[in-house]
């Protein structure tokens, strides 16, 4: 085996956004710095010996793994740390150690743990003194996911944006061509150009929407709830009565809660534009509260379409659609229902949804009250 590093060094992972843990390897066996270093560390951090058996670990270790390792308490009296444990935590760990072991070199690479989740982790595997290894183990999973969500969104957005502007783009490159001097197709071709520019507008608008919503940069003032449910239904009636829809309305004020206004608004919004998109003409929507003792809910229920139980728990993402022809047809950027859940849990609330296929759909949100209420 090549020979072991005895001058203190630097180890740690090269990415410059993430941590680097800095130890001395002179001092790794018999240094209460040392235990202070591990136990104070997020990163996990285990020492081995050449045959995979863990010699000291620290919390961060033995919480990653649901193991209790020995801590090391022991050794610096020198005690023995309590029985070994033997490496077999991770394939691809033992995989990276082993190939540690027959190389005498630092190894480091990504690797998987298959747990109640899988698990994305940073491995460093380090030759120290006495025949020994260090184990550094970053985890990268929420990382991971965070990519995963950011890639998804973009690649959503891109569609969302390409559908009308590749409309927009063959309408004008028509009438070009000649077809601005055909009065109908003319008109035809920039109602469309318009309707589409509409789309694009609405889009950005609520990209931005979510953006604030997700910041959840709140400002809290009273708000009755009463009230603002009859400000929205208002400004939705000439909506509904075109779609020859009923909105009736069962929330009385006052209703109070500490929000931002304009956020719940638009919350209401969303859900009344919503349930009368899904409901058929001569259907009805009704808004009504439930008043509890630290909360209050609003459910917006309609007599629409309703939503299939495969569904129903996507509901709430980003550009996700149950009837994808449907929503696109009646102007949907698919954020409207994410939207929603955002400012509501940036309220510290909650959203919910119930629903029966081609019966109806009833959501619903609650807010908690104010302390002294």
């Amino acid at each position: 085996m090549a020979p072991f590093f005895s001058a203190p060094r630097r180890v740690g992972f090269d990415d410059q956004t993430e941590r680097s843990v800095q130890v001395d390897v002179q001092d790794i066996a018999n240094s209460k710095r040392w235990l202070a270093l591990l136990s104070s560390s997020d990163d996990a951090v285990i020492v081995a010996d050449s045959h995979s058996n863990v010699i000291v670990a620290n919390g961060a270790a033995s919480r990653l793994f649901n193991h209790q390792f020995p801590t090391g308490a022991g050794v610096l009296e020198g005690q023995n740390a309590g029985s070994v444990l033997s490496l077999t935590l991770s394939s691809e760990l033992d995989a990276l150690f082993t190939e540690s072991v027959n190389s005498g070199t630092d190894v480091e690479s990504e690797i998987t743990v298959q747990q109640a989740i899988t698990r994305n982790l940073r491995a460093r595997i380090v030759p120290i003194e006495s025949g020994e290894y260090l184990i550094l183990l970053h985890d990268r999973t929420e990382l991971r996911r965070l990519e995963r969500v950011r890639q998804d969104f973009v690649a959503n957005v891109s569609h969302e944006l390409r559908t009308p502007l590749t409309s927009v783009r063959a309408m004008a490159e028509t009438l070009l061509d000649g077809a601005l001097q055909d009065p109908d197709v003319s008109t035809r071709f920039l109602e469309t150009i318009i309707r589409e520019s509409d789309r694009l507008v609405r889009l950005s608008s609520d990209l931005l929407s979510l953006s604030r919503a997700e910041a959840c940069d709140v400002r809290q003032a009273p708000v009755d709830l009463g009230m603002l449910i009859q400000d929205v239904i208002q400004r939705m009636t000439s909506q509904a009565q075109r779609s020859e829809i009923t909105l009736l309305n069962y929330v009385r004020s006052p209703l109070i809660v500490l929000a931002d206004y304009d956020d719940l608004a638009q919350v209401a919004n969303n859900l009344l534009d919503n349930a009368i998109s899904y409901t058929p003409r001569n259907g009805r929507v009704t808004v009504q509260a439930q008043d509890d003792l630290h909360s209050v809910t609003i459910e917006v229920a309609d007599t629409g379409i309703g939503i299939a139980s495969n569904d129903i728990a996507r509901i709430f993402e980003r550009f996700y659609r149950a009837d994808k022809a449907r929503s696109r047809a009646s102007g949907g950027t698919g954020l409207g229902l994410s939207i929603v859940k955002h400012i509501v849990e940036s309220h510290g609330g909650s959203v919910g949804v119930s629903s029966e296929y081609n019966k109806g759909s009833n959501f619903m949100f609650t807010l908690p009250k104010p302390a002294s209420e």
